[in-house]
């Protein structure tokens, strides 16, 4: 990375969206994390109770004339993939800058890649579909906003059931249908993992931390962040974004302790790593610096 031995006023920030941690669940983060008490009152409800909750909307769609024709031709996945994304009257649209729960998504007729998944489950859920999200091995793709950095990664989604690795054929096996919004070149070579809903849901608590502190609205960010931390603790990103939240309020000695969290549920956190030892140049530890930054020079960076 060509900037990490810029002026510390002038370094950026790392943030990383729509990327989750394997690792078995540790213990919740500890109350002294977090301190409410620096932040205003959020101005918008914070959590993710309404994520898959359909709309009147959204209701009134699925019990349309022409949906449940279309599902009667074409079978529930693939009518349901039909009805949502080929017909012309709903014209969704990508926004990679907009992350919404499934109501908002339909209402705007527009996401990213983590709201279309959202927004997917909750119809096919409806349905009485399997759904089955997954996290794509592809390229982090960072942008750039004032001075944050953002990466997202890719998510998607399957819908009805895998066929048992030890059949060679079932005709009554239901096939699982993988549904990939703007796929990635080779997008069925990529390595792929599975997500629960608990980290789909931490996901989301995540980006809408980023995109509010994007749009400098950093108490908002604040609630968000300290969402997807307890929604997942095992989450190395939530608490890097927690961190980036407290040093832009200059909570700094919260914001160490928050990107260490973040170290110490993924030890290999370059995002982590990134935003770690410049603040501790900050906090007036040059050595411990210096020693992280020649660990961070030796990992390939993300791009600028």
């Amino acid at each position: 990375m060509k900037r990490l031995f810029q002026p510390l006023r002038l370094l950026p920030l790392w943030v990383a969206m729509l990327t989750g941690c394997a690792s078995p669940p540790p213990p919740a983060p500890p109350p002294s994390l977090f301190l409410d008490a620096a932040f205003a009152p959020p101005s918008e409800t914070i959590g993710a109770a309404d994520l898959f909750t359909l709309s009147p909307a959204m209701q009134a769609y699925v019990r349309s004339p022409a949906f449940t024709a279309l599902l009667r031709t074409r079978g529930r996945e693939r009518g349901l993939l039909d009805a949502l994304y080929r017909q012309q009257d709903l014209k969704l649209d990508y926004d990679a800058n907009a992350t919404r729960p499934a109501a908002g998504t339909y209402a705007a007729r527009a996401g990213n890649c983590l709201s279309l998944v959202i927004m997917t489950a909750a119809f096919a859920r409806e349905l009485g579909l399997t759904v089955r999200y997954q996290a794509v091995d592809v390229e982090d793709a960072w942008r750039r906003e004032g001075t944050l950095y953002l990466v997202a990664a890719h998510v998607n989604i399957a819908l009805g059931h895998r066929k048992p690795r030890n059949l060679l054929y079932d005709d009554k096996a239901a096939q699982e249908l993988v549904v990939d919004f703007l796929p990635p070149p080779d997008a069925a070579r990529l390595r792929t993992r599975p997500l629960d809903e608990g980290e789909l849901v931490a996901l989301f608590l995540n980006n809408r931390a980023a995109e509010t502190l994007v749009q400098g609205r950093i108490d908002d960010a604040y609630w968000w962040a300290r969402a997807a931390v307890h929604a997942n603790p095992a989450s190395a990103t939530a608490y890097n974004t927690l961190g980036v939240i407290y040093q832009h309020h200059g909570q700094l000695p919260l914001a160490e302790r928050a990107y260490r969290a973040a170290l110490g549920r993924d030890p290999d956190n370059l995002v982590a790593m990134q935003n770690l030892w410049p603040l501790l140049a900050r906090l007036g530890r040059p050595d411990e610096a210096q020693a992280l930054a020649q660990r961070v020079a030796g990992i390939r960076p993300p791009p600028l």
